[in-house]
């Protein structure tokens, strides 16, 4: 199981605010079948990486329009393949070791 994060930022559009674009971005993913927890930095995508890789392409794609002509994306991805795992594994797993000192 993968666990991806992406961030996808129009460039060069009118006004520092982006949530519209994100929005746009974010309503691909929703479509899928996949998990998602969108971030206030970016969104985080698991699943098959099979499955997610033609997503992201797709959410990638959508932000592009008339007063959009450049895409900047960002992927990091953690492909784990010795056992399934899930953001929250990762998340408790820290968590349990910080309580433990």
């Amino acid at each position: 199981m993968a666990v991806v994060e992406v961030s996808i930022v129009p460039i060069g559009v009118p006004g520092t605010s982006l949530s519209t674009h994100v929005a746009k971005v974010l309503k691909v993913l929703k479509e899928s079948s996949l998990q998602y927890e969108l971030t206030a930095m970016g969104t985080i995508v698991s699943g098959d990486l099979d499955e997610i890789l033609p997503v992201l392409k797709r959410m990638h794609e959508s932000c592009f329009g008339p007063e959009v002509t450049r895409v900047l994306t960002q992927i990091r991805i953690d492909d784990r393949r010795d056992r399934k795992g899930t953001p929250e594994q990762k998340i408790r797993s820290v968590m349990d070791k910080l309580t433990d000192r």
